[in-house]
């Protein structure tokens, strides 16, 4: 019966969320960040510029009179066939159609993964609740702007090649779905160092299969490179140029390029908002220190991972003596090291939205050593779990809210 309980109310809290999401994108359907959908439409003529203006032009990169975009095109040349075909019926196609299967696949992947790793199917329920709704990852959720559509699909081929490793290891598959995250969050793809040196540390195989492995591996993620750089050549006329440090940057980011796109100065302030930064205090005036409602406030630059998943707390307290803990963390290492040094915090956010390029291999991590030690997850993590999700929809909902 309380497995029942918890499966209705998963299902229920799950499609509460979604109703807010596909409600929202109902009364505003057009919204300032449609970047990938204009230029799905200039795919479709043959450029790779803004054809038309989007309602925004943060983080545009204007060179040699157009304006492009920096992500990488893999976003566009999936929404450029359903724009195309929308077009011939004259229906307009929006981010979130997209953005929501994409969404919903990770919250499957999760509880696939959890599955795999031999957690019960309630625990499994838990866990991918937990990276859905008690992280950071809701922010990019509830909200498909472009920058959160890259970062959805980015987070859903990482979690498919986790899968396919606890499943049958397809090398070959693992280095496409790498490859298409390249296309997709460049910063991201470092997890392919995870399947390499998995492959050179674990695997039973003499040198010559490893080599094969390798080989499997390295073929679709080193097309993707070729065509990310034909890319940038097209655009840019440089294979190494993707346009952050010429982007039409807000002031507070456009300062911050001036220390380097790139640099240690960065280090601090991207570590204050992955473990220290908290919600805000709302004040009843600009005076006193009287609080008024909401209270607290999520910072829009960022806040710990800790406020927004206490539960990485238990990370302090498990074990990482064996090979594949090492590698994890060594892979997260290498991810971490580019956002941490890179000139953008990334404001207009939930949490520290960079993370989530490495959270699903510091997810997979956690889930994985915990099981190893406790063998199901205690009540006591249960209870984190779910207070935590109410309030980050609390503090979600205050950087949307006026005072």
């Amino acid at each position: 019966m309380r497995k029942n309980y918890w499966i209705l109310y998963f299902t229920l809290y799950f499609m509460s969320v979604l109703l807010v999401i596909l409600s929202l994108n109902l009364i505003y359907p057009t919204t300032d960040n449609n970047h990938f959908i204009l230029l799905a439409k200039s795919f479709i003529k043959g450029k790779t510029y803004f054809l038309e203006m989007p309602g925004s032009w943060d983080d545009a990169i204007f060179f040699n009179g157009h304006y492009f975009w920096p992500s990488g095109p893999f976003p566009i040349l999936i929404l450029t066939p359903f724009i195309f075909i929308f077009s011939k019926v004259h229906l307009n196609f929006y981010s979130w159609y997209l953005h929501l299967p994409f969404a919903i696949g990770v919250f499957y992947l999760v509880f696939k993964t959890s599955k795999k790793l031999k957690y019960k199917t309630n625990d499994s329920l838990f866990l991918a609740y937990a990276f859905c709704f008690s992280s950071v990852f809701l922010g990019v959720l509830v909200f498909p702007t472009s920058w959160m559509n890259a970062q959805v699909m980015g987070i859903f081929l990482l979690f498919l090649s986790i899968f396919e490793y606890l499943q049958k290891r397809r090398l070959w598959l693992i280095g496409v779905y790498m490859g298409t995250i390249l296309l997709t969050r460049q910063t991201a793809s470092t997890a392919i160092v995870f399947f390499i040196l998995s492959l050179i540390f674990l695997d039973k195989g003499a040198l010559q299969a490893k080599l094969k492995g390798l080989f499997y591996l390295f073929t679709p993620f080193i097309v993707s490179v070729v065509v990310l750089g034909y890319y940038d050549y097209i655009r840019f006329g440089n294979v190494f140029e993707q346009g952050y440090g010429i982007s039409n940057l807000a002031p507070a980011l456009q300062k911050a390029t001036e220390y380097g796109v790139f640099s240690i100065r960065h280090i601090p302030g991207n570590l204050y908002y992955l473990f220290i930064s908290t919600p805000l205090p709302v004040f009843k005036d600009n005076l006193s220190h009287v609080l008024a409602f909401p209270f607290l406030k999520a910072d829009p630059w960022g806040m710990s991972i800790f406020v927004t998943s206490p539960y990485f707390i238990y990370l302090f307290f498990l074990r990482y003596k064996d090979t594949l803990s090492k590698i994890l963390l060594t892979t997260i290492f290498l991810t971490s090291v580019p956002i941490f040094s890179f000139y953008g915090i990334g404001v207009k956010q939930f949490g520290y939205r960079y993370s989530l390029d490495f959270l699903p291999l510091l997810f997979f991590l956690f889930i994985r050593n915990y099981r190893t030690l406790h063998g199901s997850l205690s009540r006591g993590l249960k209870g984190v779990i779910l207070v935590s999700s109410l309030v980050n929809l609390y503090l979600l909902a205050t950087l949307y809210m006026k005072f």
